[in-house]
């Protein structure tokens, strides 16, 4: 899910009215993951049932035995206060900059991204029927795998709830540098609809279809995620290189294996180029889009969809085994 304000990368998560379609199919057709995936590997992991979630220490955890931490952001900051300059910077303009549908106007204002003096960034949608403004912000660093190592990237989340959700999408994701979807896209948490809902995808190759069938990517679909918004819970990737013949891509929910994708199930040079870089870390609450709609079949945000619906993160951590690749963008 991509929204840069560049022109080459206009196509960046396209997630556009016309595959609108083809996207709801996909998600409402696909099949729970299995529940033999790979066995998890730290604080943030998946497998099996979505279902299962509970609610989780909501502070920063410490990287576990063999595990390095890198980067972290557990937003103590005053309550009403901007992020921290050091760690994010702001998405700024209307949606139509994304490429993705969306019809908010994300701002830098505190009445849309702040830290609330309780240990929590808060984004917020304001707004009515089409007239909305919302936050999204991104890590000026970018983090990856080495080849040889793994890479870990956790955060604490609570899901809007608002009373009438529709056209609601929070996510947190990872972006490649350059252009979509060759340089690869990593979706952690997506909901649409305040559905309490999770979808985990990766995106990479060629706009449209390509090995990772675009603008819908390689994904789990909408699993059942309990609490999610009423609770805090952790959501996590694994971007794993340590064998460079069965390098992995694993999410987590809550310490549960919920998905994974393996670099054989696309061409090399198609994984190389999404995955052998740093990726931005990007959290943001978009209103409307494709994705939105093609999920309930009709155009979003509606008259009745609640202003004032928050995501609500009490950290991000990025955790490394193998020296990390990092750099400033």
């Amino acid at each position: 899910m991509s929204r840069s304000r560049a022109p080459r990368s206009v196509l960046r998560r396209v997630l556009l009215p016309v595959a609108a379609a083809a996207l709801a199919a996909a998600f409402s057709a696909a099949a729970p993951p299995s529940a033999s995936a790979s066995a998890p590997v730290t604080t943030s992991a998946t497998s099996g049932a979505v279902s299962r979630a509970v609610a989780t220490d909501t502070r920063t955890p410490s990287s576990q035995p063999g595990w390095r931490r890198v980067w972290a952001d557990s937003f103590d900051g005053a309550a009403g206060s901007r992020v921290d300059a050091d760690r994010w910077t702001y998405d700024v303009g209307p949606g139509s900059n994304f490429g993705t549908g969306e019809i908010e106007t994300a701002t830098d204002s505190t009445d849309n991204v702040f830290q609330d003096g309780r240990g929590n960034l808060v984004i917020r949608a304001l707004g009515s029927d089409r007239t909305w403004t919302s936050g999204r912000i991104r890590t000026p660093r970018l983090f990856g795998a080495p080849a040889g190592g793994a890479m870990r990237v956790s955060a604490s989340i609570r899901q809007p709830n608002p009373s009438y959700g529709l056209g609601y999408w929070p996510a947190f994701w990872m972006l490649g540098p350059g252009d979509w979807p060759g340089a690869g896209e990593i979706d952690i948490l997506e909901d649409v609809n305040a559905r309490s809902q999770v979808a985990s995808t990766f995106h990479c190759g060629v706009y449209p279809d390509g090995p990772c069938q675009e603008p819908i990517g390689i994904g789990s679909g909408l699993q059942p995620c309990p609490g999610c918004q009423t609770s805090f819970h952790t959501y996590s990737v694994v971007v794993d290189r340590k064998n460079p013949h069965r390098e992995r891509i694993r999410w987590y929910l809550d310490g549960v294996q919920t998905f994974a994708i393996d670099q054989s199930q696309v061409p090399a040079e198609t994984w190389r180029s999404a995955v052998d870089h740093g990726f931005a870390i990007i959290l943001d609450l978009a209103i409307g889009g494709g994705f939105p709609d093609g999920v309930c079949g009709c155009s979003t945000p509606t008259p009745q969809t609640t202003s004032g619906g928050t995501l609500q993160v009490r950290y991000v951590a990025v955790d490394a085994l193998g020296t990390p690749r990092s750099a400033r963008q």
